[in-house]
C-alpha cells in the first residue's frame, strides 16, 4: 500500500474506526516503512498532549453573556428576515403596479368625444366649404332683407318729416 492511504488508516485507527483487515494492512506496512512509523509517533505525541489538558472552567458569568448574545442574535435574525422580505417585496409590488396600470390602460373603454361640425361633415362625405358658402349666402340674403326693412323705415320717417 501507498503511504498516503496508510496515513489515512493511521488517523482512523486512533478513533478505533478500522476493520480487522485494515488493521492488519496498517500493521504490516508500519513494520516495513520507517516514515510511517515516525508519523505514527508524531500523531501519538500530539494526541497525548491534547488528552493531558484538563477541561478548564468557564469564566464567571460566561453563561449569562452567551445567553444575552443569543437573544440579541434572535432579535437581529427577525429584523434581517423582515429586511430580506421587504427587499424582495418592493420589486414585486412595483411590477404589480405596472401590470395593473397596463391593464387599466388597455382595457379601459374609449372616451366618447363630440365631433365638430366640420368633422361631422367629413364623416358624411360632404364638403365643409360648400356648407359654409351656403351659410354665408344665407347671411347675405338676411343682410339684404334687413337693408330693405331699414330703407323702408327711413322712407316712412322721411314722409313724416315733410308732413307734420
Amino acid at each position: 500500500m501507498k503511504c498516503k492511504k496508510i496515513e489515512k488508516l493511521l488517523l482512523r485507527s486512533f478513533d478505533d474506526l478500522l476493520k480487522d483487515e485494515e488493521k492488519e494492512n496498517l500493521e504490516s506496512h508500519l513494520r516495513s516503512c520507517l516514515l510511517c512509523q515516525a508519523k505514527r509517533k508524531e500523531y501519538e505525541t500530539i494526541l497525548g498532549l491534547l488528552r493531558k489538558e484538563e477541561d478548564s472552567e468557564p469564566n464567571p458569568y460566561f453563561l449569562e453573556r452567551i445567553q444575552t448574545k443569543i437573544k440579541e442574535r434572535e432579535k437581529d435574525a427577525v429584523w434581517t428576515s423582515v429586511k430580506q422580505w421587504s427587499i424582495r417585496a418592493v420589486p414585486i409590488s412595483l411590477l404589480l403596479v405596472l401590470l395593473l396600470a397596463m391593464v387599466i390602460i388597455l382595457f379601459s373603454p374609449p372616451k366618447s368625444q363630440e365631433l365638430s361640425q366640420s368633422e361631422v361633415l367629413l364623416l358624411r362625405n360632404l364638403n365643409p366649404l360648400q356648407e359654409t358658402t351656403t351659410l354665408l349666402e344665407e347671411e347675405k340674403v338676411e343682410n339684404k332683407n334687413m337693408m330693405l326693412i331699414f330703407t323702408a323705415m327711413e322712407e316712412k320717417n322721411d314722409i313724416r318729416r315733410y308732413f307734420p
